[in-house]
């Protein structure tokens, strides 16, 4: 048989005082008795992740096989239109490809949203963005970083390579590379099509 240890005077005053200065041993009473009846308490709050783009520029003489029969295409099509979609079809090109536009001075907007990129944001987040500008998308901050880069290829006329890292999104780090090609036709309107490789 187990001799029960006695409550001391000093102990027990606080435990039946809830005023004065031991009133911050109630919380750590309370967490060790629950602690003691098996329960394990809430989980520890989590800090919002903040999303994080790393972006690295890669020479467009490391791009892939496939990525070069883009740099055909792109060459071959010095605007953006039809006969370019016909082509990213029939050489199986087109899921690869995130496709955007700006008409009459607007900001660019998806149009198409290839496989890839339905993998790491979803179908119900591509089928939400078709028709808005990528600016407003949910990932604001990876939106923000990679918009510098879709000016680029759009104003610089020449594709731009890279390897991208994203953190912070509910999911883990994405890796991915993307070559982007631009279409300036004056400055009403612009045209960007995103090669994915993930």
């Amino acid at each position: 048989m187990t001799d029960a240890l006695p409550i001391t005077p000093s102990l027990a005053a606080p435990l039946k005082n809830r005023s004065g200065k031991h009133r911050g041993a109630w919380p750590f009473a309370r967490g060790l008795v629950n602690i003691l009846r098996g329960g394990r308490g809430g989980p520890p709050p989590q800090q919002p992740a903040e999303t994080q783009v790393d972006i690295h520029r890669q020479p467009l003489r490391t791009a892939l096989d496939w990525h070069q029969d883009m740099v055909a295409l792109w060459r071959r099509h010095p605007t953006f239109g039809p006969g370019l979609h016909d082509d990213l079809k029939s050489t199986g090109l087109l899921p690869r490809c995130v496709i955007l536009t700006a008409r009459d001075g607007g900001p660019l907007c998806f149009r198409y949203i290839g496989e890839p990129t339905r993998r790491v944001f979803g179908d119900r987040w591509a089928d939400q963005n078709i028709g808005k500008p990528h600016l407003e998308d949910v990932h604001g901050a990876y939106a923000q970083a990679i918009d510098a880069q879709y000016r680029e290829a759009v104003e610089g006329g020449e594709p731009v390579y890279n390897h991208l890292v994203i953190t912070g999104l509910p999911r883990p780090p994405v890796n991915y590379r993307h070559l982007l090609f631009g279409w300036s036709l004056g400055h009403r309107r612009q045209a960007l099509l995103a090669l994915i490789d993930s």
